[in-house]
């Protein structure tokens, strides 16, 4: 069974702490992106262009559930919230859900230069629509989780420190 679910907005550090997570406490880190890719035979954003948004969060739910049945460390894409089929799973779950809140100057700051084909929508909407984006899901990430974590000025080993803190006094408790 997953040990925990890794929430937030894109360049909060979700792949990156759940690597760190997964190293710290020797489980695999699944990364919902690159399943989704494997399950599609093609990228996100081709999902996206060939079949449509509403294509690829089905396929997104699907794989969701899917991850739910293995062992280890899931890091979420920063959309997996916009579906209310999502939000539902994950709502319904036992699995711990860490958000990883990052503000939105600090995530503009993280993702200047990088390579636009990675972030497609970091060059579509530049930092007015990011930071409308992040005002309308923070509230979608802050609904389901059960740990909120503010990333601005932590090292990827704080915050995986954090998280293995609450895991363990989660775990005492149960």
């Amino acid at each position: 069974m997953l040990t925990a679910i890794l929430i937030g907005f894109m360049g909060t550090g979700k792949t990156t702490v759940g690597n760190v997570l997964a190293i710290n406490t020797q489980q695999q880190q699944i990364d919902l992106d690159d399943e989704i890719v494997s399950a599609a035979g093609k990228s996100i954003k081709q999902v996206f262009a060939e079949d449509g948004e509403a294509a690829f969060r089905q396929l997104e739910t699907t794989v969701l559930k899917t991850a739910f049945k293995r062992n280890g460390i899931l890091s979420t894409g920063g959309g997996v919230i916009e579906s209310e089929t999502n939000r539902a799973v994950l709502e319904a779950t036992e699995i711990p859900i860490i958000f990883l809140k990052t503000l939105p100057t600090v995530i503009l700051e993280r993702l200047t230069g990088e390579d636009a084909a990675v972030r497609p929508l970091v060059g579509q909407l530049g930092p007015a629509g990011l930071t409308r984006l992040w005002k309308k899901r923070e509230p979608l990430y802050e609904s389901i989780s059960d740990l909120t974590i503010l990333t601005d000025e932590l090292t990827p080993e704080e915050v995986s420190e954090k998280i293995e803190t609450f895991l363990a006094q989660k775990s005492a408790v149960e």
